[in-house]
């Protein structure tokens, strides 16, 4: 299984502290059968988080080795808050991608459905193609009309573990679950900052008694989103 959105690499936004930290959690996702992890720092100018890749890359090749006894492979990647400059950053080098042209984005929870929709037509415009995180805080995004023409558009759609499973209020699970139903979620992911114990499994075995095994496999091991070697 897959988990394409984490704050596991330490020392670089409001994620983990340590590496003992990181570790504990990767750890206890392969233990609950993920394999592919992406480690994804914020990049969120407005918050002070804009470690570049060069030093992430370090920290990253660090923890690499401390985990290289585990039956896990990582990645590492950004989930950058949307801004017209991030074409520029881009450019640079400043962030980077998930694989090859699809970026992680996320938005202020009070963004308009407008601008949110001319956020991906820009993106997909240039040839990069965005995925949303956590689609479920997003005000402007209720509707299922909202959301199917936010995939029209050329998004993916990504919801986290916690919200699934009710940490947020049953509101939003049902919303969660509506998604799910009508096909419209890409990716579950655990947005990890800390340690929870076992929240992953916990979700696969809620969607497969919900839906399928079939419908769990499909949003929480994503094999598209992998890097072609």
């Amino acid at each position: 299984m897959i988990d394409i959105h984490t704050h596991i690499l330490p020392f670089v936004d409001d994620g983990a502290k340590d590496f003992d930290e990181s570790k504990a959690i990767i750890t206890s996702l392969v233990n609950q059968g993920v394999k592919h992890i992406f480690l994804t720092p914020h990049y969120y100018r407005e918050r002070g988080y804009v470690s570049l890749c060069e030093h992430n890359l370090h920290i990253f090749n660090q923890l690499k080795e401390q985990v290289k006894d585990l039956d896990v492979t990582l990645y590492l990647g950004n989930e950058i808050k949307y801004s017209l400059d991030i074409f520029q950053y881009i450019e640079e080098g400043r962030v980077q991608p998930l694989s090859r042209q699809n970026f992680l984005i996320e938005f202020s929870v009070d963004t308009s459905e407008y601008d949110i929709f001319e956020a991906v037509h820009n993106m997909t415009a240039k040839g990069y193609l965005p995925v949303i995180a956590h689609i479920e805080r997003y005000q402007a995004l209720k509707t299922l009309e909202s959301i199917k023409q936010l995939r029209h558009l050329g998004a993916m759609v990504q919801v986290n573990v916690s919200a699934l499973l009710g940490k947020y209020g049953g509101k939003t699970k049902k919303w969660i679950l509506s998604l799910i139903k009508h096909h419209l979620v890409d990716f579950v992911a655990t947005d990890s900052h800390r340690f929870h114990e076992n929240e992953w499994s916990k979700a696969y075995r809620f969607v497969c008694k919900k839906f399928s095994q079939e419908m769990a496999d499909k949003i929480f091991n994503h094999t598209g989103i992998l890097p072609k070697d």
